[in-house]
């Protein structure tokens, strides 16, 4: 949840994208903060949405306005495929993204989105902000629990990152930001996209990678 404070834009939540040698991986907590009031409005919600079989975004800010804009995505990249028999582009679905938010800057979408993807130019990771204003990154958080994430991806992230080595530092980052942010929490949803496509970590598997790190700091 994202709210307006004396001025400032305050984004309840964690999210997080980094690349690795062979794709993108994205993770988000699951609390749904209403910042405003400074309380859990949800324990469950989900912050990593799938726009096309190779693209996948994390939402960060109000939850209705970062659907919205996702579905406004998902539909312009089931028309591309109609029309032109091949996938879209991940840079082409993050500049309508950049597009769709700067030319409502004046009444904004309060929300701010990472997208991930991989198609014939292989992995990318965008960062697009409720300005419009759109980057390229290896790797990037969002939300306010970001400081603590970034930090520690900043610290661990490498070239050439293996989907293994990856992943750890996915659930470190967010793990710090449950830590330390009061609106981050209950959860870790992980998404990975690769040439074989997308799909998400089962909780199985997210547990493994929990304990994993958790071992590794005794």
């Amino acid at each position: 949840m994202q709210v307006k404070n004396n001025g400032i834009y305050i984004t309840g939540t964690t999210t997080v994208g980094i690349t690795y040698k062979e794709g993108i991986i994205l993770g988000a907590d699951r609390r749904v903060s209403d910042a405003y009031n400074k309380k859990v409005a949800h324990k469950t919600g989900k912050k990593i949405l799938q726009i096309d079989d190779h693209i996948v975004a994390t939402i960060a800010g109000s939850v209705a306005d970062a659907q919205f804009l996702i579905d406004q995505l998902r539909a312009n990249a089931k028309l591309y495929k109609y029309y032109n028999n091949r996938p879209i582009s991940v840079k082409s679905i993050a500049n309508l993204a950049s597009i769709i938010l700067f030319n409502s800057r004046l009444f904004p979408y309060i929300t701010e989105i990472n997208i991930g993807g991989y198609d014939r130019y292989g992995p990318s990771l965008y960062t697009v902000d409720l300005l419009g204003s759109l980057t390229k990154e290896k790797y990037i958080a969002r939300g306010s629990g970001s400081p603590y994430a970034m930090g520690l991806i900043e610290a661990r992230y490498k070239p050439e990152l293996e989907l293994n080595e990856g992943i750890i530092i996915v659930v470190e980052a967010l793990k710090s930001s449950i830590s330390w942010d009061l609106f981050t929490g209950e959860g870790i949803d992980i998404a990975i996209v690769d040439k074989k496509g997308m799909r998400f970590l089962t909780e199985e598997e997210i547990n493994y990678y929990i304990s994993k790190v958790e071992t590794e700091k005794r």
